[in-house]
Order: C-alpha cells, then structure tokens, then sequence
C-alpha cells in the first residue's frame, strides 16, 4: 500500500470513528474506491456491486457540477437526505470523499465537522 493510500485508509478510519459517521471513502474520478472504512458497529445498506454504482453516480454529479464553478463558485460539498442515511460528497485534492451518515444528522454541522478532521 502507498503512503498516499496509507494515509487516505487512515483519514477514513478517523472520520468512520465518528458516531454520526456510518461510511467514508476515497474515490478517484472514475469512481473506484481507493480507501474506506465503516464504522464498526455498522452492516452496510448496500453490498459491494450497489456501491460501485452508488459511487459512480457520485463521482458524474460532482464532474457536472465543476461545470457551474466560474459563475456560482465552487460546490464545498453536496448533501441528499434519504430516509435510511445521509450521503455527503466532497471534492479533496482531485479525489470524491463520499460520506454516509446517520439519517438524523445535522448536514451543515457534520460537513463542518468532517472538512474540520481533513485539515
């Protein structure tokens, strides 16, 4: 494993430490996950093929919104509240940091909370 990969499997460890946290990884642009953890206590709602999917789309929501960056100013994340989670996208250093979060989040305290343990 490199020490890039290294140290994005240990950013997403920190954050799925999180109790609020259920999922976070790393996707390059293509949509494959480089890193991700789950929160221990935590069966996922989807399995492997779903998530490929789910991180795909992901990945194409946030490519078509750089589109809009020059007038409206670059997307700081994106949010969709689902009645089971709470999914966050980002974009960190070229990369998708896709969050999934307890459906009963605060969205804008945990965004803030997660761009806060990145830094």
């Amino acid at each position: 494993m490199s020490s890039e990969t290294q140290n994005l499997k240990e950013k997403c460890d920190l954050l799925a430490n999180e109790p609020e946290i259920r999922f976070a990884g790393f996707l390059d642009m293509m949509g494959n996950q480089v890193a991700g953890s789950f929160r221990k206590d935590v069966t996922p709602l989807k399995n492997e093929e779903e998530r490929k999917k789910m991180f795909i789309e992901a990945v194409l929501r946030i490519r078509t919104r750089q589109d809009f960056d020059d007038n409206l100013g670059a997307v700081e994340y994106a949010a969709a509240r689902r009645a089971n989670v709470v999914t966050l996208t980002f974009l960190v250093n070229g990369m998708v940091l896709f969050v999934s979060a307890e459906p009963d989040v605060d969205i804008d305290q945990t965004a803030r909370k997660i761009q806060s343990l990145l830094k």
